[in-house]
């Protein structure tokens, strides 16, 4: 039996990728001001499914090497004459999404390890 188990695994990997999509859209907003500059965006939740999926038909190694991918959003349109097409509003909404998204998945993992701690305590009892 594993200690940690499927979920646990996916949670590691989506907390991994939620502060590696927080990296990159403060990089995108550093960059608000460099002309050509297109936006990129994290993509995790296909990767996180296949793995699931994967996990769900007996490979739990799916979950072992999970890493998002780092791509240039083809769909943001330069809407200034310099060609960088960061909107800072547009920065700042995907920002305080992904903060709710991480804290959300902290708080489900504290959750999982405190029915750990709480199995492994009363065990002694």
């Amino acid at each position: 039996m594993e200690l940690f188990d499927t979920s646990f695994k996916a949670l590691d990997a989506a907390l991994g990728a939620a502060g590696k999509r927080q990296q990159v859209l403060a990089n995108n907003l550093a960059n608000v001001n460099t002309p050509g500059y297109k936006r990129e965006d994290v993509k995790f939740d296909g990767v996180l499914a296949k793995a699931l999926a994967a996990a769900k038909s007996g490979d739990s190694a799916a979950l072992n090497h999970l890493s998002p991918s780092v791509e240039t959003d083809s769909q943001a349109v330069a809407m200034r004459a310099d060609g960088n097409s960061v909107d800072v509003d547009q920065e700042m909404a995907y920002v305080a999404e992904n903060n709710i998204r991480y804290n959300a998945l902290v708080q489900l993992a504290q959750k999982k390890l405190d029915t750990l701690k709480y199995v492994i305590s009363d065990g002694r009892r």
